[in-house]
């Protein structure tokens, strides 16, 4: 099978022109002068397209299986592929979620059988439940290791506790206090993984809770109740292990000035440390809430004005290298709920690709800068760029076909999650993914699926320790 795409301006992270791309058997060929002829089977007009290597999405809640009241992996990826994307990494906390090895090979397997797009798989850390576990979902090409840091587990499930004071040991597996944080960023180091986590000190946040007599009522409350300190906290203890260790550590969801500065200082102490913004944080501030409403919550809460321009601050300078979406979908039941009661959690997946290109549209982001973030940054970051993520000979032949001045609107009704709904329903920009390709065939036109699900699964290369 050859595809030749062509008429189009290719953009990577060292800028655009133009140029056209030959795939053959789902790897890019040849990068070709514009107007070269070459035999294929099949050709894709990009005339007046920007070009970029295929889109991902390294930070992703399907909750399947298990939880599939809430989303399944089939609605996810379908949403992920409508909206641009053409990889996505799979958190791991469903049920059961993926704590050795041979849960990855059935979840790839489960997820391979219904997925849209190509897809990662994050392990996850149970504390000493697993430790001698982690080395071997590292081995078998886990993008990283997830701890949701301050979290209980149900013990017979392994399902996320958010309240577990008077839990008994027979019911929940603590959370692992920071010695124990500790042993798992070692595990994944000598393993050459990457360890990640959701970085909300819980301690911090219980002192913050306890000065809230009256509960969490406002947005207000919300932020007192988990205030930026709390992910500094876990931020920095968590970089100065990756420091004494030599762990690759991968900050999730950043939302706070704060935290852009303690990573920055962290990497230019020498820390292998890499961290993520999320279309939320970028497009939202808490002034927000008076029209978006409480089901904008999500933890780390959005914050002021103030962290937003950090955030976009740690985008221009490298201090933040992707761009995520932080997809953690509810049903509407339990989102229209009050908001002390309601579960933290948006849906994003189908949304992300969109609200950066209209950053980019009004200048806020350049082209090769949305390469890097979107594609390059992200593909090195988990190593799986020997596959995605870079226009290279060799490379799986991914590509997210952008026409920068489209007008679109997002309609939530039209979205392909289980439950179609979005905080940013009636949201307004310019920048829309017209068409997709995956390893060599056209899988998306115009926001809608084509053909059958194709994706599958890529796995990480573990990092050679010397």
């Amino acid at each position: 099978m050859r595809l030749h795409i062509t008429g189009g301006t290719l953009v990577t992270g060292a800028g655009a022109a133009p140029a056209d791309l030959l795939c053959e058997d789902g790897r890019i060929a040849a990068l070709l002068e514009p107007g070269q002829a070459v035999a294929a089977d099949e050709r894709l007009d990009a005339s007046g397209l920007l070009v970029f290597p295929g889109f991902i999405d390294p930070h992703v809640h399907s909750r399947d299986p298990g939880i599939t009241e809430k989303e399944t992996f089939a609605n996810s990826t379908a949403g992920a592929l409508a909206g641009g994307l053409t990889t996505i990494f799979e958190m791991p906390n469903a049920v059961p979620p993926v704590t050795d090895a041979a849960l990855f090979e059935r979840r790839a397997r489960e997820h391979g059988a219904v997925a849209s797009v190509d897809f990662g798989l994050w392990g996850q850390a149970l504390g000493e439940e697993n430790l001698d576990d982690l080395g071997g979902i590292v081995e078998a090409g886990a993008v990283g290791i997830k701890l949701f840091w301050g979290y209980a587990l149900d013990r017979a499930t392994k399902r996320l506790v958010y309240t577990y004071a008077d839990a008994s040991p027979d019911e929940v597996i603590q959370p692992p206090k920071v010695g124990g944080v500790y042993a798992i960023v070692q595990r994944v180091a000598a393993a050459g993984g990457l360890f990640s986590a959701h970085c909300e000190e819980r301690g911090v946040l219980a002192a913050a809770e306890a000065t809230l007599p009256h509960g969490i009522v406002s947005y207000a409350d919300l932020l007192t109740a988990r205030p930026a300190i709390a992910e500094v906290a876990a931020v920095t203890a968590a970089g100065e292990f990756s420091l004494d260790s030599g762990c690759r550590f991968h900050v999730v969801h950043v939302s706070a000035r704060r935290t852009v500065a303690a990573i920055a200082a962290l990497q230019a102490a020498g820390a292998k440390i890499t961290a993520e913004a999320c279309a939320h944080y970028l497009v939202l501030t808490d002034a927000d809430v008076e029209r978006v409403g409480p089901a904008m919550k999500v933890y780390p809460p959005i914050r002021t004005a103030d962290d937003q321009a950090a955030l976009w601050d740690g985008l221009a300078d490298g201090t933040l290298g992707t761009i995520a979406s932080d997809h953690a979908p509810h049903a509407p039941a339990e989102k229209a709920k009050p908001l002390a009661e309601q579960p933290a959690g948006i849906h994003g997946v189908e949304t992300l690709v969109p609200l950066v290109l209209d950053a980019m549209h009004r200048g806020r982001l350049r082209p090769e800068q949305v390469a890097r973030l979107l594609s390059e940054q992200t593909a090195a970051t988990f190593r799986v760029d020997h596959r995605k993520g870079r226009v290279r000979v060799g490379n799986d032949a991914d590509f997210t076909l952008v026409d920068p001045a489209r007008p679109w609107t997002i309609e939530q009704t039209k979205l392909h999650t289980l439950h179609p709904t979005s905080i940013f329903d009636g949201f307004s920009g310019h920048g829309a993914a017209v068409a997709s390709v995956i390893r060599g065939e056209l899988a998306m036109r115009d926001g809608e699926p084509v053909g059958a699900p194709r994706g599958a699964l890529v796995r990480a290369l573990p990092e050679e320790r010397g």
